[in-house]
């Protein structure tokens, strides 16, 4: 997806070379997925429009649009830093404009999205997310996930009924129902931080359509076997996710932040 760029200026933004794909999979009829970067502005946004909500493809790419456009007035004010509660701001703008829009348009009621978002600013990325899309980080040849998904699954694992989300699948829990997203509720919860960006890092943004596909080790093994060839990775995490059965739409944008 293309988005109007805007000026560059002094807010020390950190510029970055990504690779992104977004496939409908083998199974899906659409994609639902809306993704985009900016790479001069050291922005990625990628939202995932949720299964059974109407509109789905709609939501995710009102998220998109709105959040850009939340954040890219900020590049033209050099007193503007930033900050955790800039990136939460800009989340619930888009979570606002979903309702606005379901409002006035009573065919797109029901729609609903996740979203992922990092903004790369003077060595720091600031993040957040709503639902289950991710933000991986692969340092030193070890990927961590950054964020923490928001569905049921995830719950009953931190409320401590299963030790693993393994156990709880083999248990019969769900692990496809989500607890948060954007167009759901009025007031949408924001998961907000910021990490140090080190040289060599690269991060990975997806969707749940990569991430039920593809494992974690699977994902660390191509990330490190592409030696920084982030086109590479990016091609094969997506042909990964396709032999591995395609269920979902999938999205993926992988970023190496330039120093």
């Amino acid at each position: 997806m293309n988005l109007p760029g805007s000026r560059i200026n002094d807010m020390n933004v950190m510029p970055i070379s990504a690779v992104t794909f977004s496939d409908k999979g083998r199974v899906r009829e659409i994609n639902e997925d809306s993704v985009a970067v900016l790479e001069a502005h050291g922005l990625v946004i990628l939202a995932d429009g949720m299964g059974g909500y109407n509109a789905g493809e709609v939501a995710s790419q009102l998220a998109v649009e709105s959040i850009s456009a939340n954040l890219l007035p900020h590049y033209t004010d050099t007193q503007i830093v930033p900050s955790e509660q800039m990136i939460a701001g800009a989340v619930e703008a888009a979570n606002e404009a979903i309702l606005s829009m379901m409002m006035a348009t009573p065919e797109y009621d029901g729609m609903a999205t996740t979203v992922v978002m990092g903004l790369f600013s003077e060595g720091t990325v600031y993040y957040g997310h709503v639902g289950d899309s991710r933000l991986y980080r692969l340092r030193d040849s070890q990927l961590k996930q950054l964020t923490k998904d928001h569905s049921m699954i995830q719950a009953v694992v931190d409320e401590g009924m299963f030790d693993t989300i393994q156990e709880a699948l083999d248990a019969g829990v769900k692990g496809n129902i989500l607890i948060r997203g954007l167009g759901i509720n009025e007031v949408v919860e924001v998961d907000v931080a910021c990490a140090e960006v080190k040289p060599g890092d690269v991060y990975l943004f997806c969707s749940d359509g990569l991430s039920n596909m593809v494992s974690d080790q699977v994902m660390q093994q191509i990330l490190t076997a592409s030696s920084g060839e982030i086109g590479m990775a990016a091609r094969q995490l997506l042909d990964t996710a396709l032999e591995n059965g395609g269920l979902d739409n999938i999205s993926l944008a992988v970023v190496a932040p330039q120093s």
